[in-house]
């Protein structure tokens, strides 16, 4: 079955402005991850996979994290998550004063086949969540 694509030429390009150092940096991964214990699994059965998201606060580390992914090798982001997901990177970049702050929440997505779900449901959403958190920069760290 092929899936229906959006296509759209008119997607404005906005340059980058501004100062890093002065404003607020989230990540977006689509490694798969959820927290073990207190999130559910992505869906990894579907053949549409899944087209939610989790949230994953600036406070999670290593031992926090299960990876719901089938479709890509997780024995480097098991060793180190910064891989797929550079919150410590980004933590160390605020220390040092070149970004101005690490969100308090990122996000994870997972293997997604259903790209119209995807773009008219979970984008919305997660774009919603970003300007209320007033995030000025958003890294998107694909697998």
């Amino acid at each position: 079955k092929r899936y229906p694509l959006v296509e759209s030429d008119d997607v404005p390009w906005t340059p980058y402005t501004g100062t890093p150092a002065g404003q607020t940096v989230a990540l977006v991964t689509s490694g798969g991850l959820f927290l073990r214990g207190k999130q559910t699994p992505f869906d990894t059965e579907s053949i549409h996979g899944d087209p939610s998201f989790r949230e994953i606060p600036r406070t999670a580390r290593q031992a926090d994290f299960g990876i719901a992914h089938a479709h890509y090798d997780h024995s480097l982001a098991e060793q180190d998550v910064n891989v797929i997901f550079p919150i410590e990177r980004l933590i160390e970049l605020e220390q040092e004063k070149v970004i101005g702050r690490v969100a308090d929440t990122h996000y994870s997505f997972s293997y997604v086949n259903d790209v119209v779900t995807l773009l008219t449901e979970s984008v919305p959403l997660l774009l919603r969540k970003l300007k209320a958190a007033a995030v000025d920069i958003l890294l998107l760290v694909p697998v």
